[in-house]
């Protein structure tokens, strides 16, 4: 379905930004053993564990916004793996959440390329450049 990884990971990151369970879901690969691990949160295997995870998460239809930064892909073949820091706000707001970083695993199955793993953390600190503490507290709802 997603020519290359960094289509997949352009389709995960707008669905997690507009709140789409379905788009989301969409990006993960289907019939093979997948994972996610969200920040301070259990590892979550298949897609019915994901998928209620997501919901949850995104239940609040709370838009976000990310600037991604410091993205390295690496791997050949079917795998490709990018390390990346999320920075998420919430347009209309002055909330800045700590910065995340996060790996995802991307396959190529026969008809694309598919998200296996996400596995998120919260950083100690930015990737180069500082960053200012939230001004105020998050809105109402998980963020990630």
């Amino acid at each position: 379905m997603f020519a290359s990884s960094l289509d997949a990971e352009a389709a995960f990151y707008d669905a997690f930004g507009s709140g789409d369970v379905s788009a989301m879901m969409r990006v993960w690969a289907a019939g093979i053993e997948i994972a996610c691990i969200h920040p301070s949160g259990p590892r979550l295997t298949g897609a019915e564990e994901i998928r209620r995870s997501w919901e949850h998460i995104l239940a609040e239809h709370m838009a976000r916004s990310f600037d991604l930064r410091g993205r390295i892909v690496s791997g050949s073949g079917e795998v490709r793996v990018h390390t990346l820091e999320e920075n998420i706000t919430v347009p209309g707001t002055r909330f800045v959440a700590p910065p995340v970083l996060a790996t995802n695993v991307y396959q190529r199955l026969s008809d694309g390329w598919y998200m296996v793993l996400h596995h998120a953390s919260v950083a100690p600190q930015a990737l180069g450049r500082g960053r200012k503490a939230a001004p105020e507290e998050p809105p109402a709802g998980r963020l990630h």
